[in-house]
């Protein structure tokens, strides 16, 4: 039966987030084009249908689909506090399948080179991209600084926090970055003030 043009583009999209998701819990190399096509019910015919330039054309357009999350997360901060705080959480730590891809997959791309490389590239340029429009800095090159000094201190500190086998170590290097970013002194204040102000049944209207 020869397939529709939707459900070719369904069956596109199924293997598309499969691989998302795969690669970053198994690596680019840690689960092969036959498990992938099994995961969402297609065949390597179909698969190759879709795909006709292979796995390399795939993890490069699956790279590319693993920032998206990432990056639309990141555009909802409204500072930088708050999307360290919102990165550098235990959930994140444990989510390898949803996670950021930075430290889930540089390691694989480094090896792998190629169309994925640059797909990962692009990935990381618009990351850098929405951390500039939060940054402060006189100057476009003093944001980009500042952007590149933050990508590299929070993506490292997950890398570095997985790896660990002693939970309070780990903690302690997100803890560490967090530390360096804290809120701005002005906004803490207005935080107090707020709470302070806000009667206690508010609060509590939750609670049990």
């Amino acid at each position: 039966m020869k397939v529709t043009k939707d459900q070719a583009a369904a069956n596109k999209e199924s293997i598309l987030k499969a691989a998302s998701r795969l690669y970053r819990e198994k690596g680019i190399s840690g689960i092969g084009i036959g498990e992938l096509s099994r995961s969402v019910g297609l065949t390597h015919g179909g698969f190759y249908g879709q795909f006709p330039g292979g796995k390399e054309q795939l993890a490069s357009e699956a790279v590319s689909r693993t920032f998206e999350s990432n990056i639309q997360d990141w555009r909802d901060a409204k500072s930088i506090p708050e999307l360290i705080k919102g990165y550098l959480t235990q959930a994140h730590l444990d989510n390898w399948t949803e996670g950021c891809p930075i430290p889930a997959l540089a390691a694989d791309v480094a090896r792998t080179g190629g169309t994925v490389s640059h797909s990962f590239t692009q990935g990381v340029e618009r990351l850098i991209e929405t951390l500039m429009a939060l940054v402060e800095g006189e100057t476009q090159d003093a944001k980009h600084q500042e952007s590149l000094r933050i990508l590299s201190s929070i993506t490292g500190a997950i890398l570095i926090a997985r790896a660990l086998d002693k939970p309070e170590l780990s903690e302690q290097f997100l803890q560490s970055v967090i530390n360096t970013w804290p809120a701005a002194p002005e906004n803490e204040e207005a935080a107090h003030e707020h709470d302070a102000e806000e009667p206690v049944q508010s609060r509590c209207q939750d609670r049990p």
